[in-house]
């Protein structure tokens, strides 16, 4: 099957970003790991710390930040895609519970070329209140939308 240019685009904005966390320190556990209905960007690891990287483009030519294509909705598909995803690896014996798990967010806005104008990286982009998962609020929006 043949990818569209949006997932072109999509892939070359997910391959920078795990590069970029790399050169920070990250560790790329998956890429675009997916579980029907659900699908992660980027799982990393660094330091004691689970990270669910989001990665979202647009053009300049948006009138919103690709981050704020991030909606509860969203969130909430991410939070399920994670326990999916460590739940698997408990089944194959890892302890994840030695972890922390955190939601970040890459947000890459781009020309009419496709080369990137702006990168922005978020930690800790939102929390969800779910025992399995910890992370510090940036964004003042919980993994159900609900403000703090």
């Amino acid at each position: 099957m043949k990818k569209t240019d949006k997932r072109l685009t999509g892939d070359y904005f997910e391959e920078m970003t795990a590069e970029t966390m790399k050169k920070n320190g990250y560790k790329i556990v998956a890429r675009n790991w997916e579980k029907h209905p659900y699908e992660l960007d980027i799982v990393a690891l660094k330091d004691k710390t689970v990270v669910f990287t989001e990665v979202k483009s647009a053009n300049v030519s948006n009138y919103e930040p690709p981050e704020k294509n991030i909606d509860s909705e969203k969130m909430l598909s991410l939070v399920r895609g994670a326990a999916a995803f460590l739940k698997e690896l408990e089944e194959r014996g890892v302890d994840v519970s030695r972890f922390n798990k955190r939601f970040d967010a890459a947000a890459i806005t781009f020309n009419d070329e496709k080369e990137p104008v702006e990168f922005k990286y978020y930690e800790n982009y939102f929390i969800c209140t779910d025992d399995r998962f910890s992370a510090s609020d940036k964004n003042g929006a919980d993994a159900d939308g609900t403000e703090k």
